[in-house]
C-alpha cells in the first residue's frame, strides 16, 4: 500500500474522511461545544493520537524489521500502565506486568519472519526504524490517557469528531509538501477500497469503541484490548487472503489471549482486603 501512495497523504486522506464522518453526522464543525479552556486539550489529542501516530507508524515501518515492529507494537499497554499511575493515579499490578511479557512474547512468535524488504539495512537504519516505530506506541499510549480526562465531560462521538479533523489538519502542510516532492502516487481500485477500510473500520469503529470504553473502565485496563488487533489480522488474512498461520503463529496467538484473560481477571488481593476492611469495621 505505502508503494502505491505516499504515506502522509495516505494518513491525512484517511483521517479527513473520518473526521468528514463525523462532521456529517454530529452536524457540527470541529471544536463545537468545546469549552475554551478545553481547547488544548482536545488539540493534544489530535496530536496524540493522528499526527505523531501516523508519521512514526508509516516511516518507521520502512526500517524496523518484522520482528521487532511486532514487539514494540505491544509496549502501549506497558506506556499506558505507568503513565496511567504517574498522571491519573491508576493503580498498577504485577498481574499486569506479566501479560505484558506474555503478550510481547506471543507477539514475537506471531510476527517472527522478517521481511524481506529490511534485508541489507545498516545497523544504524535499524536503530532508527525501531526508535520511529516506538514513537506512536508511546503516542497512542498518551492519547489515551488524554482522552481519559476528557471523556468525563465530553461524549466520545466529539472526542472522535475533533481527534481526526485537527489531526487532518495537522497533516495537511506535510502532506502538501509530500505531494510537490513525489507526487500523488499510483491510484486505482484497490488503493481506495484499502483508504474505506482504513477510514471506517480502523478510525470510526476503532476509535469509537476506544473512546467509548474509557469513560467506562481505566484506561489501562482499556489498552491491553490492543494485543487483539494482530490477531484479528492473522485470522481476516486467513479467511481473506488464504494466508496460513504456523505452529509458532498458533503459540503466539494462545499467548495472546491467555495474557489477556491474566489482566482481565479480579484483583483477588484488594478484593481480600476490602473484606478484612469490612470486618475489622464491623468488629
Amino acid at each position: 500500500m505505502l508503494a502505491d501512495t505516499p504515506p502522509v497523504q495516505l494518513g491525512f486522506l484517511r483521517f479527513l474522511l473520518a473526521g468528514l464522518i463525523f462532521m456529517i453526522s454530529e452536524r457540527s464543525m470541529p471544536l463545537h461545544g468545546v469549552e475554551p479552556e478545553d481547547r488544548k486539550c482536545f488539540y493534544k489529542l489530535a496530536f496524540w493520537g493522528v499526527f505523531l501516530l501516523i508519521l512514526g507508524m508509516n516511516f518507521g515501518l520502512f526500517w524496523a524489521p518484522g520482528i521487532a515492529a511486532s514487539l514494540l507494537s505491544g509496549t502501549p499497554p506497558l506506556f499506558t500502565v505507568v503513565l496511567a499511575a504517574i498522571l491519573l493515579g491508576e493503580k498498577m499490578r504485577i498481574s499486569q506486568f506479566v501479560s505484558i511479557g506474555l503478550a510481547l512474547t506471543g507477539l514475537a512468535l506471531l510476527g517472527g519472519d522478517v521481511s524481506s524488504s529490511q534485508e541489507g539495512l545498516l545497523p544504524w537504519q535499524i536503530w532508527v526504524g525501531c526508535l520511529l516505530t516506538l514513537i506512536p506506541q508511546f503516542s497512542w499510549a498518551m492519547y489515551g490517557i488524554t482522552g481519559k480526562r476528557l471523556s468525563a465531560k465530553y461524549h466520545w462521538r466529539t472526542i472522535c469528531r475533533d481527534t481526526f479533523m485537527l489531526g487532518a489538519l495537522m497533516l495537511l502542510p506535510l502532506a502538501t509538501i509530500e505531494a510537490v516532492v513525489t507526487g500523488f502516487g499510483s491510484w486505482n481500485g484497490q488503493t481506495v477500497a484499502i483508504l474505506l477500510y482504513l477510514a471506517i473500520f480502523n478510525s470510526v469503529i476503532t476509535y469509537s469503541l476506544w473512546n467509548s470504553a474509557l469513560k467506562l473502565i481505566p484506561v489501562a485496563l482499556a489498552s491491553f484490548l490492543i494485543y487483539l488487533q494482530p490477531v484479528s489480522g492473522a485470522i481476516l488474512s486467513y479467511f481473506i487472503f488464504g494466508e496460513s498461520l504456523g505452529w509458532n503463529g498458533v503459540a503466539g496467538t494462545a499467548l495472546i489471549f491467555v495474557a489477556l484473560t491474566l489482566v482481565l481477571l479480579p484483583n483477588t488481593r484488594s478484593k481480600s482486603a476490602e473484606k478484612s476492611a469490612v470486618a475489622q469495621n464491623i468488629g
